[in-house]
């Protein structure tokens, strides 16, 4: 089977060079095994948070131009704040047209609150997810609820109060939790701590349990500025249901992100998916690259696990696989390792400088910024020799730490699209001559 372009891995840089190229008229394939971080993600998009010296960042795309230009080694210093800022506008386009409608604040950053009660920045988010102002985090709120319901699992109402009161700007608001029983929403459970955020959306958009939902949750935000509840709902169609809930109770309601699976960062795999279906890519899931196949500088074929004697053949490759979580990196005694395609990775063989001494230090982890080495058009080497028909994109990439600066959608993004436009500026050019 031959495509014009492959793409090894389907999450959120993956399915972004996956849709640009698809786009561009160019026979694409998805190569996906196992489920994305995006089914770990928060469903918001940060682009940069954070600065070196761990102050945060108001306006992402001027620090981001300042950060290119003193980490010459950083993806966003090989891409540039113009082609972020392409993928985000072609990123939020996709969402839009596939019912997932992202937004931002204009040029700055804005709090997004996590299950556990802190506050982290990004850029982009869902309706529902209730954006806090950088500067007054706390502006007009003095009264929070934080409401579960009983028996689902991934989210705690405690944590989350005592980590919002850990923010200075929270410190004086009244927050107090309660939860919900499945037998006032009607559910029914043979075992009380069976409930998953999948299960309960799909429960809870039947019109008599949400109505049950919205009586409940009325009682509980009662004078509350505030109502936080774990993301659970969404409709038929995947899209939140938090603005409409909000409008029934009259009361801001804000949606968290809980532990996985975290249904807004499905929202976004399952849309990008939809979009990518249907401009003709080829989505193929379950499946493992084990091996590639090279021939005078380029990358010839690709062999899977299920398919070993039938080889996929493609003009171009983009390596998408993440970097540890998802087995796109490993760790050996004195060595980090790229498994499929043995590239040069850039990370010391000395195995005591890639942690803090301290697991829950409050400096980030130097492993996290090592990846595979590439050049500025993104493209790797094996045993020190380019692969011109390859590139590399997302968090296998060196060169930055998403946790510390608060990076990774942005990068994501930015080098998934920066990649697939090289691709098809390839086959542009082929054309014209």
């Amino acid at each position: 089977m031959r495509y014009d372009s492959i793409i090894i891995g389907g999450g959120l840089a993956g399915l972004t060079s996956a849709i640009r190229c698809a786009e561009a008229g160019l026979k694409t394939a998805v190569i996906s095994f196992g489920e994305s971080s995006l089914t770990f993600a928060s469903g918001a998009i940060d682009i940069l948070g954070y600065h070196s010296d761990g102050s945060v960042v108001q306006s992402p795309f001027p620090a981001v131009a300042k950060l290119a230009e003193s980490n010459p080694n950083h993806p966003y210093s090989k891409v540039g704040v113009d082609t972020l800022k392409q993928g985000l506008h072609r990123f939020c386009h996709h969402l839009d047209v596939a019912g997932v409608p992202m937004a931002s604040q204009s040029e700055d950053n804005h709090w997004r609150t996590t299950a556990l009660g802190s506050l982290r920045p990004a850029w982009l988010y869902q309706p529902g997810m209730m954006p806090l102002p950088i500067k007054q985090p706390a502006k007009g709120i003095q009264r929070i609820a934080i409401v579960n319901i009983a028996g689902f699992r991934d989210f705690q109402p405690s944590l989350a109060v005592a980590g919002l009161k850990q923010h200075p700007a929270f410190q004086q608001a009244r927050i107090t939790s309660k939860t919900i029983t499945a037998r006032e929403l009607g559910l029914e459970t043979r075992n009380p701590f069976e409930l998953r955020s999948i299960e309960l959306a799909r429960a809870l958009n039947h019109a008599d349990n949400f109505q049950r939902l919205t009586n409940a949750l009325g009682g509980a935000a009662g004078s509350s500025d505030l109502l936080i509840i774990p993301a659970v709902l969404e409709d038929s169609l995947g899209r939140s249901r938090i603005p409409e809930l909000s409008q029934k109770i009259g009361c801001q309601i804000m949606e968290v992100a809980s532990l996985p699976p975290s249904l807004p960062g499905l929202r976004i795999a399952n849309a990008l998916k939809r979009q990518f279906n249907k401009l003709g890519g080829m989505l193929i899931e379950g499946d493992l690259v084990e091996k590639g196949n090279f021939d005078n500088g380029r990358l010839v074929s690709i062999e899977t696990h299920y398919n070993k004697d039938l080889p996929l053949y493609a003009n171009h490759f983009v390596l998408a696989s993440g970097s540890f979580f998802s087995k796109g990196l490993l760790s050996k005694q004195n060595r980090i390792i790229e498994p499929t395609f043995d590239l040069d990775v850039e990370a010391p063989s000395d195995r005591s400088l890639w942690a803090s001494g301290k697991f829950l230090d409050s400096k980030a982890h130097h492993f996290i910024e090592y990846g595979v080495s590439c050049n500025q058009q993104l493209q790797p080497t094996r045993q020190g020799l380019p692969i011109e028909n390859m590139y590399c994109v997302g968090s296998v990439l060196a060169g930055f730490n998403p946790v510390a600066e608060g990076s990774a959608g942005g990068v994501s993004i930015a080098t998934g699209f920066h990649a697939a436009e090289q691709i098809i500026a390839a086959y542009q050019a082929c054309a014209g001559n």
